[in-house]
């Protein structure tokens, strides 16, 4: 065989086999965006602040309690407008606003307010809490969970997170 057959050959060898790795590769990208795509929307979901109310909804009578609605992200499931869950909120100094999780450290109950005694409470297992969100009495492990909250152009904006129960710190869950 002549040299220009081998040459031939060789660079014919070189075009296939270059080019059953580019359909190779291409063939993959779907199944590792399958794989990679839950994990993104995680990230990309997870920290934001989201709105939640008026800035005149707060009250110099007491904490207020408001719902935290937005966009529930779980694997390959995306649910817009879900209530994520509930914050108490309270006017702090100037355009300050004080958010807590409206969630007991305990086991997950939802922390009302009573407005005689002034202070939070859990009504499954009577943990109180001051309006600083510190454990008064009851089994609760620690004091309410803070979130961080401001006001933009008169709008409540709160960055939710959960918290796992029953530590005694606190530890994000999502």
């Amino acid at each position: 065989m002549s040299e220009d057959a081998n040459g031939r050959r060789g660079f014919l060898q070189v075009v296939a086999g270059l080019s059953a790795a580019a359909v190779g590769a291409l063939a993959a990208i779907p199944g590792v965006g399958v794989i990679i795509d839950p994990l993104l929307r995680r990230r990309k979901s997870a920290g934001g602040f989201l709105p939640i109310g008026d800035a005149s909804q707060l009250s110099d009578d007491g904490p207020v309690s408001l719902p935290v609605i937005g966009e529930l992200v779980d694997a390959w499931t995306r649910a817009p407008e879900v209530q994520l869950g509930t914050v108490w909120l309270q006017k702090g100094e100037g355009d300050e606003v004080k958010a807590m999780t409206a969630e007991c450290p305990h086991l997950g109950c939802k922390i009302g307010y009573d407005g005689e005694q002034d202070h939070f409470y859990c009504p499954c297992h009577k943990s109180s809490f001051g309006l600083d969100g510190s454990v008064n009495d009851g089994p609760s492990p620690r004091a309410m969970d803070p979130l961080e909250a401001r006001v933009r152009d008169g709008v409540i904006e709160v960055r939710f997170k959960r918290f796992r129960t029953q530590g005694e710190e606190p530890v994000e869950i999502g």
